[in-house]
């Protein structure tokens, strides 16, 4: 590795910068590295945790003054492998996300991997660790790989391990490629890796990544006729499947058993049930712990590896589905509300909120499973509380939940703060979509969903938040305005911002003025709030049709005038979860990586064992096919019939029924 100076006996100390840092005109986005010389560190000691010393930005070539408690000090190896990625945000979740950073330590030469190239899942070999630039800076390592089949690269298709002229490992002209950390993932064997993801069409991810079961395993296999344990033959992937070739045990007096092929889903290691007689079995011995240790959530393929499988998940008992569902979708792969789970609290809801914390939420996502018992423990205490009865056994709404747990129990600060048209100020949990039937709106998006209800409701935001949980208008459980919704993965919040800069719909620039009746005018898209700048205003509404239209000032921030920026910054939010409901049942859709096919389905009720005196199977299965909709325009999806919908992707567009997002920025500190 590169010396960041002259001076070889230098020692340097990293770290990761945890929030935006704004200087003068220019704002630093969380997740630059920063470096400073050990002994300046060292020095600076005597001041307190509270410190401010000089750092090096190295993405930016500055040297601001920064307290130490914005940062996290990060290991040399740590530092030099989030510096191969960007943007900064991408660095940063990959920093909060901790797993794939740290098997990514594991990795050596000749270790057989996975690739991650766009939609391709490439088997090759680790030919090269190390940085692939000569540079003054903290220098990123990559992983340079020997692909085992030649493909088409962004570069030129002739990589041969050569990079600036620079040759680093040698291998075939196509089939060389370097990558940052996170493109990478382990696999069992070469060959294995080229049968797993298909070789030829390279469009197939590893379905045997990261496998439970091997051969040779003691397992319990759940069969119509109940559970029967015995030993795994093989494990094979069959269309896209992955199956288990299995020997059930032969009990005195019968006959011989034959060997049976069941689905991976089906299976769990004997090691990993608790003993015979209990009457809840458990995907892992540790799940009813409590765990008092703060647990990152996991992503991406860490995720995958936790929570995916039967008996994943949260364990629905007595109508949970509900509260199972929405702390499913609050939890599992993100931390945008974990504030709750921390904030200093009413005494006397302590103990709540250590349950919550200690017994379900850090417990889903270390082992990636909680029992029923856990979630009825919070009921009870919930009901206890007198915040609200019947919750150990009545049918109740998520929001209903999340309003008792986050208002009345953690007096948690309300999410949204609305401000109407006359500038008095509301806050609240969620936003519930109240609109007039449209018959333009067949089939809506969310982003034309809430645009038309803040603006049917002349509200706009108060201040960007953190979490926005969005309720789809729905009239009671079983009647719903809409047959059909598409999911907006992006939510862009720039117009529904009170005092915020906005861009003129017609030419770009600086708008200064909306017109409330124009949002409705066929003449224009149908997403997007109306404004104009003084000059398109004068244009647009010069029309005979529009000329009586009323003019709405804006407010525009006065630094951002003074600035004479050309471009309006926006501001979008990701959905991170989807909760729907059929017949009175909740289920969720999660997303759990950044990728557009990284969805997965829970359903705390998906089958059930033993009858009435029995528990319910907890599952969670991968659903890549609900991207393929979410790409669809309304013009096709009206065509589509949901019988004929891939996999479980009808569910989440026909019975949605509340939308989470979180904003990437502000998730990580408010």
């Amino acid at each position: 590795m590169m010396p960041l100076s002259s001076k070889k006996e230098t020692k340097y100390r990293y770290f990761i910068l945890m929030e935006d840092l704004s200087i003068q005109n220019r704002v630093f986005p969380a997740g630059n590295i920063a470096i400073v010389a050990e002994a300046d560190f060292l020095q600076s000691e005597a001041q307190g945790p509270s410190r401010r010393m000089k750092f090096h930005l190295v993405e930016a070539e500055v040297y601001p003054i920064l307290e130490l408690a914005s940062l996290r000090e990060l290991s040399e190896q740590e530092a030099r492998f989030l510096q191969a990625v960007s943007p900064s945000a991408q660095r940063l979740d990959l920093y909060l996300e901790e797993a794939t950073l740290a098997k990514a330590q594991l990795l050596q030469i000749s270790d057989p991997v996975i690739v991650d190239y766009k939609s391709q899942s490439l088997p090759g070999v680790v030919a090269y660790i190390g940085n692939i630039c000569d540079s003054p800076k903290l220098s990123g390592t990559f992983f340079g790989i020997k692909l085992q089949r030649q493909v088409e690269l962004e570069e030129d298709g002739k990589n041969d391990g050569t990079f600036n002229k620079k040759q680093y490992f040698q291998c075939e002209r196509g089939h060389g490629i370097f990558v940052p950390f996170h493109k990478v993932r382990r696999c069992w064997s070469i060959e294995e890796a080229g049968k797993c993801i298909g070789v030829g069409d390279g469009k197939m991810e590893d379905p045997l990544r990261d496998r439970p079961v091997s051969t040779g395993d003691r397992v319990a296999v759940y069969l119509e006729e109940g559970m029967e344990r015995g030993l795994v033959i093989d494990v094979i992937n069959e269309d896209s499947t992955v199956m288990v070739n299995f020997k059930p045990d032969q009990a005195k007096g019968e006959e011989l058993k034959m060997c049976v092929k069941v689905p991976l889903s089906s299976v769990i290691r004997e090691d990993l049930l608790r003993p015979a007689g209990s009457m809840y079995p458990s995907a892992w011995n540790r799940e009813s712990h409590v765990v008092p240790v703060v647990i990152p959530p996991p992503r991406n393929g860490e995720a995958v590896r936790v929570l995916e499988g039967r008996m994943r998940g949260i364990q629905g008992h007595c109508n949970s589905c509900y509260m199972d569902t929405a702390l499913f979708s609050l939890f599992s792969c993100t931390l945008v509300l974990d504030s709750m789970l921390h904030k200093a609290t009413n005494p006397q809801c302590r103990h709540i909120q250590r349950i919550l914390r200690e017994e379900i939420v850090n417990p889903l996502r270390r082992d990636g499973f909680v029992d029923c018992k856990k979630v009825m423990n919070l009921r009870r205490e919930l009901t206890a509380g007198g915040s609200c009865a019947g919750f150990t056994s009545e049918e109740k709404d998520p929001e209903e939940f999340l309003n008792v747990i986050m208002q009345h129990v953690l007096g948690l600060e309300p999410l949204l703060k609305l401000r109407s048209a006359g500038h008095k100020d509301q806050e609240c949990y969620c936003h519930q979509i109240f609109i007039d039937q449209d018959d333009d709106l067949t089939v809506p998006t969310v982003q034309q969903l809430v645009e038309h209800s803040f603006h049917s409701n002349q509200l706009k935001l108060a201040e960007v938040p953190s979490c926005l949980i969005v309720q789809m208008p729905r009239f009671g459980k079983n009647y719903k305005m809409f047959e059909k919704i598409i999911p907006s993965l992006e939510l862009d919040i720039t117009d529904l911002l009170w005092d915020s800069p906005r861009e003129c719909c017609v030419c770009g620039e600086l708008a200064t003025q909306e017109c409330e009746e124009c949002f409705k005018d066929k003449l224009f898209s149908k997403t997007g709030l109306k404004q104009f700048c003084d000059v398109c205003w004068r244009q647009v509404h010069s029309h005979s049709s529009r000329c009586s239209h009323r003019s709405m000032k804006l407010k525009c921030p006065e630094e951002f005038v003074h600035s004479r920026k050309s471009q309006v910054p926006r501001e979008k939010m990701q959905l991170f979860a989807v909760l729907c409901i059929e017949t009175s049942h909740y289920v969720s859709f999660i997303k759990y990586g950044l990728e557009d096919h990284h969805w997965m389905f829970f359903d705390s009720m998906s089958d059930r064992h033993g009858g009435e005196s029995g528990y319910n199977i907890p599952t969670v299965t991968l659903c890549p096919e609900v991207a393929k909709y979410a790409k669809r325009s309304a013009a096709q999806l009206v065509k589509d019939h949901p019988r004929d919908m891939e996999g479980v992707a009808k569910r989440q567009l026909c019975d949605a029924y509340m939308y989470l997002y979180e904003h990437p920025r502000m998730a990580v500190y408010k």
